[in-house]
């Protein structure tokens, strides 16, 4: 099976942390966990072996770590006195399937992705989820794994700047490929993941049926056309970063982004020149797994996943860096101000569809070398 986990976007997610502090909106800890996230602080290791009452979780970095530990660790800790630290370094399954099979495991739990929770759990290097403590009824759909379970989701979503459009908001994909009506340049991503849908929704096929459409190399190749057809009017961005400044320097008037990043345009520009909409988007769970073999016990760490669940607590992670919550009851909890921007609301929801890992462990290979012609080339 192919490795489908978007390291990139979590890495974005890092990135995000560096910008927030030169801002002046992180703390010094903050900061902290990007230098850790780039490796320029020394990696926990055999502390973390040495120390089996610490749970060691091991995130991205950035301000993801830094409202990780602050969130839910920190918290953790006040309720039952044991230690959870945040490692940044990045829990590649490559780097958690070596630990384990060196047996030399020092991390406790990792924010993965869906595709890789299935294939650790091939490879028999992590724990199943005790469903007897995490509770399943605490995580949306398309979240529950036998090794893995969901903690956040961010999405790809249409963004646009209606001031550049003349107060036109284009509603649907099918609206960023009419380029009479919205004129000016569109934005995707230079991977093909997350847009593939897109193209395929621009031809009115609905959410629920883009998978079936992309099934066949008639599809994919369908789909693969439409961004032929539209090639002169796009740029293409390769990180999160990218896709942001695109926007601040208006150079597009609209295109396909990370919801974490929309998180933070909202922020930075006027509020008549930036708006975004979940019509047809993609979402992207992230994954709780837990090696073998861990230092601090299974029971210790289902009990953390559990105490994350809490929905006081998701919601705290969205407004402070735009990760949806994964546990559903944390959306009627969200702000009025948040609400919209919520990938995980249940409005949001039910307009956009769940990232299929086992469509892109199938196709992705094949798909991306098409795509990168038919838009770059």
């Amino acid at each position: 099976m192919t490795e489908t986990t978007d390291f990139e976007a979590k890495a974005d997610i890092a990135e995000i942390a560096v910008e927030r502090y030169k801002q002046g909106l992180l703390t010094r800890r903050g900061f902290i966990a990007a230098m850790g996230a780039l490796g320029i602080l020394p990696a926990l290791g055999a502390k973390a072996m040495a120390n089996t009452k610490e749970i060691i979780v091991v995130n991205w970095g950035g301000a993801a770590k830094d409202i990780l530990q602050e969130v839910m660790c920190d918290t953790y800790t006040k309720e039952t006195g044991i230690k959870v630290t945040v490692d940044g370094s990045g829990p590649s399954a490559g780097k958690i399937r070596a630990m384990v099979e060196s047996g030399a495991v020092v991390w406790d739990l990792c924010d993965s992705g869906a595709g890789s929770a299935i294939i650790l759990e091939q490879q028999g290097v992590t724990q199943a989820i005790d469903y007897s403590i995490v509770d399943k009824s605490k995580v949306l759909d398309g979240g529950i794994y036998n090794n893995g379970v969901a903690n956040y989701v961010y999405s790809y979503v249409l963004a646009s700047n209606p001031k550049l459009l003349g107060g036109n908001v284009p509603q649907s994909w099918v609206d960023v490929w009419n380029t009479k009506d919205f004129p000016g340049m569109r934005t995707f991503r230079k991977s093909v993941r997350g847009m593939l849908e897109s193209a395929t929704m621009s031809m009115g096929v609905a959410p629920k049926d883009v998978y079936e459409a992309l099934g066949t190399d008639d599809g994919i190749k369908a789909a693969i056309d439409r961004f032929r057809q539209l090639r002169e009017h796009v740029i293409v961005w390769g990180s999160g970063s990218d896709s942001q400044n695109l926007f601040l320097q208006e150079e597009v008037t609209m295109g396909n982004i990370w919801s974490t990043r929309a998180h933070l345009l909202k922020d930075q520009m006027d509020k008549d020149s930036f708006t975004v909409t979940f019509n047809g988007g993609v979402v992207a769970p992230g994954i709780w797994v837990v090696p073998k073999n861990n230092p601090v016990g299974t029971e210790e760490v289902m009990k953390f996943i559990a105490h994350a669940q809490t929905p006081e607590l998701q919601v705290q992670w969205l407004e402070k860096i735009g990760c949806g919550p994964a546990n559903p009851a944390a959306a009627a909890l969200v702000p009025a101000d948040f609400q919209s921007w919520n990938p995980s609301s249940p409005e949001n929801l039910a307009t956009q569809i769940m990232y299929n890992d086992a469509w892109y462990a199938k196709n992705q290979i094949a798909a991306e070398e098409l795509y990168v012609d038919a838009l770059i080339n």
